[in-house]
Formats: C-alpha cells, structure tokens, sequence
C-alpha cells in the first residue's frame, strides 16, 4: 500500500482514479507521473491491483506508456485482469524484454483469470518470443491448451493467429498479416479517442434513482430544514452520476457491499479479485450459493469452500445438499490442494457417495512416492519409437508383474500393450492367452475381452495386407512384361519401316528399268532375265514384309490382352475395402425382443456340414463354434444374447460366434437341436435363400 509522500500526493492519487479514457487526459495524467520513479510507480500499481480499482490500472497503464516506464514484468503481469479493457497494458509490453515471457505464460494458466484474458496472456507472450527469436515450445504447449476452452470470437482467432505465426516463424517463413505481431504493435490512439467522451450513466441495465427526487427548493432529504440546494444537491449529483439498477443504491456501494441486494447476478458478474474480498456472512443467501459457483470456476477453491460452510448454515428455501462438498473436495483433490482437502474431510468425515474414490485420491497425493516407479515405466512406453516396431517392452512387463497381485490392472496394460504395437504377433499372442486367462479365474467368459475384435481386426488387416503386396507386384509383374512388350513392337515397326522404304526404291529402280528400250535381242533377253531375279528378290522381300507385319499384329493382340488383364487387376485393387454388411430386410430380420430358452436342455447333433465347416475353418473359429453350441444346447444367457431368429426359416437361429462368422441351428424347444452350419456373415442371405 502507498503512503502519502511529497511524490505521491492525495491530489495525485485523485487524478489517477478521475483520470478519463481520452488521449487529452491520459496525456495530462502521463505528466503528473513523469517525476516518479519506477518503484514509486510500480508501488502505485500494485496499489490499485490489491484494491481492485480497475479505472485507475487502466489510466496508470495507459500514462506509463506514454512515458516510456519498464515496468517490472512480473508486478506488470499481476494487471492483467484486472484493468477495465485487456488492451490497457499492451503498449507496456512493447518496451519488455525476452523476462517477460514467463510471468505471462505463468497468468495464462492461472483459474483466476478468464479464458479471455489468459488468451490475451499468451498471446503477448507468443508475440514477444518471436520478436526475440526463442524457442516455441512451451508457448505453443499453452497456446494449444488456451485453444480447447470456451472463448469469444476475437479471442479465439488471436490463438490461432498466433499459433500460425509460432509455426511460420519456426519455419523461417516471413510473417504477413494476418500472422503478425498484433497486441504489441497497437498504438495508444488505436485503443482511446483524442476527447472525453460524452458522460454515461448506467450500462446495459435500466437506471434506478440513488436517491429521492427533489426540487430544489425543496426541504432537503436528509431533515436538515435548509433548502435542498443548500444542502445535499450537490453530493447527490455525484451518487446519480454512480447510479445503478437498484433503487436508493450506487454502483460503488454494491460492489463494496453485495448483501444491500439479494440478487446473485452480482456475484456472477464479480471477477477473482473481487470474489476475494467478499465475506460470506454478510451476502444474501442466494448470493452465497452463488459465490460458491463462481469461487469454484475461477479456482479460488478455499473462498468456494468458505461460501459452502456459510450455506450449510442457512436452511434456506430448500434443505442444503452435502453433496456440494463432494463436488468441491473432487476438484480439490484434482487440483491437488491436500491441506484444503484435509479440512474438507475433517468437517464431512466419511459421508461419500464413493469414499473408495476419495481415500485413492488421498492416497495418491499423500504417497506419490509408492507410484514413482510405475509412473517411470508408463513414460517409457510414452516415449517408446513406434516407428521402430520394436515391442513396447513396458507395458509388456507390466502386464506380466501385475498378472499374480492385480490381474484386472494386468488385463489393462496387456489391452494397451496390444493397442500401440498391434504389429508383434508373437507378443500379442502371448499377451491374449494372458488375457483368457486373468478372465478365465475372475469366472468371466474367456472370449468376450474387447481386444478379442481388436486382435481379429489385427489378423484381418495382415491378411489384406498381404493380399495388397501380392496384387501389387502382380501388378507391377504385368506392367514391366508390357513395357517390354510394347519396347520389342516398336523395334519391329522400325525394322518393318525401314523394309518399306528398301521395298519401294526397288520398285522405282524396276519401273525405271521397264520403260528402257532394248538396242538389240541379247541385250534385251539379258535385260529379261535380270528383271526376272529382280522379280524374286521383290517377292522374298514382300513375304518378309507380310510375314512382319503378321507378327507385328499377334503383338498387338498380346499386348491389348496384357492391357485388359492389367486394367482387371487394377479394378480389383481399387474396389477392395473393408467389407461391409449385407442386409436384406425380408430375408433377416433384427427382432427387438430378446429371446429366452425354452424347454428342457438337449444334447446338439452335429450336421456333416458342420463337421467340414469346422475342418475348414481357422482354429479359433473353430473353437468358438464348438464352444457356443454346447453353451446354446446348456441354455446359458450369454449365448442367447447372440441369438437372432431366422424370419423365412421357421425354427432356425443365427448365432454370432464372431465379427465375422455366424452359426446356424435348427432348435425346435424340448425336442431336438440340430447344429446345421458355420458360415461368413457375408453368405448369409445367400445361405437363406438356398435353404428356403
């Protein structure tokens, strides 16, 4: 708390808190401070933080960037929240160094501000990292935690503003709007106007009188007997310039002292510091209830705590429900607040829904030290490379330490353990019979586990897998024998042309020669018979062409079947997806009824078509076949929740024994049970169709 100095005067803290939001006075106010030093200004400040004088924060704030005062960061950082507007204090962060970083991420994680002004914290924090070129990495962390809360619009897109600017500035990109700097860029006359605005009595609500309406010649209020111009005119111009939505009161009277109105919206608008000055006795009892809720949403879990005692008291108009104090020692607990905690427990003792859960919470923060071990080894798996396709060796060992003590926490970690390296048969295999058999002496049905349809779905998606690579390089087989198809055809076609062209100069050559005259007969029939062997070399030359150009074609249709087998396999490929299930309304129908067994138990008989599908089939689905109809035939619930009617085929069920298998049986009750088949889920409409 300041003091009166020669420094600081009455009349100067008066200025402050009279100070109003326009450049003209903040200019005046900024030189009223210029002779202060940085403590005596910083002392000011926290000053009017303690007090709550929002105004006067403001007006400070506002003076010390006009004068260019460093603030120091961490007293800096305590106004936030508590000035009238966030953009109050911004124009001191542009003058802060690389310091100021962590007290704001520290107010941007803090329950007592709102999820506005801890964006607004983080947000200057991002700004100043990368105006200093730091690491990222924590500011990123809490920017992305402010980003999953309940904010307002502009908030919202300043986060993600500034998460896109941490992004780009890690990778060397340069920043354009709107990826920018923004609240340590605003300039003072972006924020207040050059004059005082107009005055403005009340807000958003209707305005009541503070006090009694009189004339001025009137005797005054008070009993005085003088004129009420004489008298109280004057003070009761300033109580109306304070006027609330409540008759006879000010806006100051009620903020010192809510309890003058039992009305709990007071409450709910109150911010933290203000909560914190409130006495509990002396609220009306609906404000008390509600200075819990709002206690308890800004972390302040002790004044929340205060506020329940102070209902339990008041009967009120409904009976107080201790299941309050549930609610709060939870959250105390989470918060791990162990004192306080402890004084909840005191004053309720044991009356918990769920004292198991209260006692682990206890035990938990009280003795940390007896986790410490498997807290190492989960941050191990944490940390584990999953690129590697290495074992996660930490659940896997957990699995097997917890199998004998705890085998439900063991059932746990072998579920994760198959979860994050869903790639290691081995060890999964061995992590399933495990499983079977921690459910099998907690006298659970071995083959109900979840991880049953996970490590189904594992083995399925190998199975694709595999099949993918095969088609693949079938694919891949065919094209490289249609490349070197279509290579061998084009080099046969140059041939081929290169034959075409020698063919026709001997055909000019010869027509040249044809129409030369004979001189004489030796010459001519020598002439004859040199046209004669040209004559067969002409026609060896055409049968090579023919016998090409036959070849050339059977090419062709070599290389346009490759293509149409090639184009089939590729069609095959892009039409493979996870398969989906076949429904056809008349032929199946999903009763809503849950069937009961009827009749007495009856020994099954086992079709032939059975016993083949049972041969065929992978083991496990064997098993679990065979394991389901003695479960059918013995009338056990379980299995009867798996049962379906067949609506064409009367007496015939469908079993599921898998995702993706079903068992048909023809049971008629108390007389026979025949086990017909085991088929995919996928035949099954065919299967109905058949046998219908």
């Amino acid at each position: 708390m300041s003091e009166i100095t020669d420094e600081i005067t009455e009349e100067l803290l008066d200025s402050i808190r009279t100070t109003q939001a326009c450049l003209k006075d903040v200019r005046e106010l900024a030189g009223k401070l210029g002779h202060l030093s940085v403590a005596q200004t910083e002392s000011l400040l926290i000053k009017y933080v303690e007090e709550g004088e929002e105004l006067a924060v403001s007006r400070l704030l506002q003076a010390c960037a006009l004068n260019k005062v460093k603030l120091d960061p961490e007293k800096l950082c305590q106004s936030i929240g508590v000035s009238e507007a966030m953009a109050d204090s911004a124009q001191c962060f542009t003058i802060q160094e690389a310091t100021a970083i962590p007290p704001l991420l520290a107010r941007s994680v803090s329950e007592e501000l709102s999820g506005d002004s801890q964006a607004y914290a983080a947000v200057l924090a991002a700004e100043l990292s990368v105006k200093f070129n730091l690491d990222h990495t924590a500011v990123m962390k809490v920017l992305r935690k402010i980003d999953r809360k309940p904010l307002g619009a502009e908030s919202r897109m300043l986060v993600a503003s500034s998460m896109a600017m941490l992004q780009m500035n890690s990778e060397g990109l340069e920043l354009k709007r709107p990826y920018t700097p923004f609240w340590t860029n605003i300039k003072l006359q972006d924020i207040l106007p050059e004059r005082r605005p107009h005055a403005v009595v009340g807000g958003t609500y209707t305005v009541r009188r503070a006090v009694p309406k009189l004339g001025r010649n009137e005797p005054c209020h008070c009993g005085s007997g003088k004129k009420y111009k004489k008298c109280c005119l004057a003070g009761d111009q300033e109580l109306l310039s304070d006027a609330s939505e409540y008759a006879g009161k000010t806006r100051s009277e009620i903020k010192s002292n809510p309890g003058l109105v039992d009305d709990p919206a007071v409450i709910y608008e109150m911010r933290a510091y203000e909560l914190k000055k409130l006495d509990p006795s002396q609220l009306g009892e609906e404000q008390v209830y509600a200075g819990y809720r709002s206690a308890t949403s800004y972390g302040l879990r002790e004044i929340a705590f205060k506020m329940l005692l102070e209902c339990e008291k008041r009967p009120g108009k409904e009976s107080f429900d201790p299941g309050h104090f549930e609610d709060l020692i939870r959250n105390v607990l989470e918060a791990g607040e162990i004192e306080l905690a402890r004084n909840i427990r005191d004053h309720c003792g044991d009356a918990w829904s769920d004292p198991h859960c209260i006692q682990f919470s206890f035990d938990l923060l009280e003795n940390q030290q007896r986790y410490e071990l498997l807290e190492q080894e989960c941050r191990k798996s944490l940390a584990s490379n999953k690129d590697a396709g290495m074992a996660d060796e930490s659940l896997v060992s957990l699995a097997y330490h917890f199998e004998r003590c705890y085998p439900a926490m063991a059932v746990m970690f072998a579920r994760a353990a198959i979860a994050s390296h869903p790639d290691n048969a081995l060890d999964n295999s061995l992590l399933l019979d495990l499983i079977r058999g921690v459910r099998s002496d907690l006298d659970l049905d071995l083959w109900e586990d979840p991880v049953e349809e996970l490590f189904d779905w594992i083995e399925d998606r190998a199975r694709l897998e595999r099949k993918t690579e095969f088609e693949n390089a079938e694919i891949k087989r065919l094209s490289e024998k249609l490349e070197d198809a279509r290579t061998d055809l084009n080099e046969k076609r140059q041939a081929l042309s290169g034959m075409v062209q020698e063919l026709s100069k001997s055909e000019k050559k010869l027509e040249k020669a044809q129409h030369l005259g004979a001189q004489n007969v030796q010459a001519a029939q020598d002439h004859d018979s040199g046209n004669h062997g040209k004559d067969e070399a002409l026609q060896r030359l055409r049968r090579h062409v023919e016998n090409q150009q036959a070849e050339i074609g059977e090419q062709q249709k070599q290389r346009a079947d490759l293509r149409k087998q090639l184009a089939i396999e590729r069609r095959k490929h892009a039409q493979e997806a996870p398969r989906k299930r076949e429904t056809d309304e008349e032929a199946v129908a999903e009763e809503n009824v849950v069937l009961e067994p009827s009749g007495r138990p009856l020994a099954p008989e086992y079709s032939d078509t059975f016993r083949k599908s049972c041969d065929s089939l992978p083991p496990r689905i064997a098993s679990r076949a065979i394991l389901a109809a003695g479960r059918f035939a013995s009338h056990e619930p379980t299995i009867w929740q798996q049962t379906k009617p067949i609506q064409r085929l009367a007496e015939r069920y469908r079993i599921r024994i898998h995702r993706d298998y079903r068992m048909i049986v023809h049971w008629k009750p108390g007389k026979s049970l025949h086990i017909l088949d085991v088929i995919p889920r996928q035949d099954l409409v065919s299967w109905i169709k058949r046998h219908g």
